[in-house]
């Protein structure tokens, strides 16, 4: 049984604010900590088991130690009745935090978890070294003062069940050019199994180069310093590794040819082509396979369409149903709701979080704040060819830093566990 245990603090709450966890799992323990600079002790508790919690890669059975009971009671007794009521307290009021209750309720529907209250400041081991931890993310918090316009690096801090955790892409020291303009020097980049993040950055950042050197399309160039390893391996076939991982972008949106029907686009992922062939043969796993993909996605009844007759959004449903034909464990996403009006955009949303659902890790590169889903928590900032930060979601999407990043002053707004940016 996995032992956590969290803390937060605050400075004048609201004030600059810290969490910290401790996770003990046998003999090995972890501690990681954090800290915003305008917040609330409360929020710094929920974040502390938040944080905690959505580190882990696979389902555990752990009990949780916490010395708020406003954590404690609300996870264990009012955060029922505060769902039956549409998140309003017994007196009709919004439930305080409710978009840190939101993403717990949802983190530990995951985990098999015991909550417990201890006694804070009153002799407790592990409770004082959460506290200690709290208090130094509170500290840097405050030593950090107003964030400047470039977005600092902030590395990603937190213990993953990961010992059992796989890398899925491994990049260090890559230089790469597209034709006579070089994109990427000295490039760096590396995510796990299940960690779902989202590569966040302006035009001309470089995002769709990363996602080309993803597909193969384009190359590193061949250094001493360089490794470029994909699932762990630094030699692959390039079709191999295309099952793995399922790339829906803009570019394959419109350069697919138009007279290809329905469900030859879902075939066609058995091929990474685009349309199929009279020399290709598919087998009646395969078909049925497809057939399986089209009714997950609702798109059964267009299969005899062809995609340049189909909408945007259908468009956008039908290549995400060619790059799940092998089912992949990967899923990578460039601007997916681009185009697309309110119902399809949140249909497509919908799509991504169900694949998330089922245990698949999911990369978003992207410019819209309103397409990152509430399960990824790592933002990794990209701009004219460097990451210039990289870390939680808590701390990155930040009125200053996301100014920073687009230089262009904007206010973010936050509901529900999702972010828009406003201007100004």
């Amino acid at each position: 049984m996995i032992e956590i245990y969290t803390d937060g603090a605050c400075s004048g709450n609201p004030g600059p604010g810290g969490w910290g966890v401790l996770v003990r799992d046998g003999n090995v323990e972890t501690e990681f900590s954090g800290g915003e600079p305008a917040t609330t002790n409360n929020r710094m508790e929920l974040l502390a088991v938040i944080e905690a919690l959505q580190s882990f890669a696979q389902p555990v059975q752990a009990r949780v130690y916490t010395d708020s009971q406003y954590v404690q009671k609300g996870i264990s007794e009012w955060i029922h009745s505060w769902k039956q009521r549409g998140w309003r307290t017994a007196g009709k009021d919004p439930v305080k935090n409710e978009d840190l209750w939101r993403r717990l309720d949802e983190l530990a529907a995951n985990h098999t978890l015991e909550w417990h209250w201890v006694r804070g400041h009153n002799g407790h081991p592990e409770n004082e070294r959460v506290d200690a931890l709290a208090r130094a993310g509170l500290e840097q918090a405050r030593r950090g003062g107003k964030p400047a316009n470039r977005p600092s690096v902030v590395p990603v801090e937190a213990f993953r069940a990961s010992a059992k955790t796989k890398p899925i892409v491994e990049i260090q020291h890559a230089t790469v050019y597209r034709g006579e303009t070089c994109v990427f020097s000295d490039f760096s980049f590396a995510l796990d199994e299940g960690e779902h993040a989202a590569i966040l950055g302006p035009n001309g950042a470089g995002k769709s180069t990363l996602l080309k050197l993803l597909s193969g399309e384009v190359h590193a160039m061949p250094k001493d310093e360089t490794r470029w390893a994909l699932f762990g391996e630094e030699r692959w076939n390039v079709w191999d590794v295309r099952k793995q991982i399922g790339i829906v972008s803009h570019d394959l949106q419109r350069d697919y040819l138009i007279c290809a029907e329905g469900l030859n686009v879902i075939l066609s992922g058995f091929y990474a082509s685009n349309d199929t062939y009279a020399y290709q043969e598919f087998s009646k796993t395969q078909k049925t396979r497809a057939y399986e993909v089209m009714q997950e996605l609702g798109i059964m009844d267009l299969s005899g369409r062809r995609f340049g007759h189909l909408s945007t959004g259908e468009q956008r449903r039908f290549l995400l149903g060619r790059a799940l034909v092998h089912d992949p464990s990967v899923l990578v996403f460039d601007e997916p709701t681009s185009g697309l009006d309110p119902k399809a955009c949140f249909h497509y949303l919908d799509l991504l979080r169900t694949q998330i659902s089922k245990g698949k890790t999911l990369l978003l590169v992207t410019h819209h704040l309103h397409e990152i889903p509430p399960e990824i928590d790592r933002m990794i900032f990209l701009k004219t060819g460097k990451i210039v930060a990289d870390g939680a979601k808590s701390t990155l999407l930040t009125s200053d830093q996301i100014s920073g990043l687009f230089d262009s002053k904007m206010t973010l707004v936050q509901a529900n566990g999702w972010y828009q940016a406003l201007p100004g």
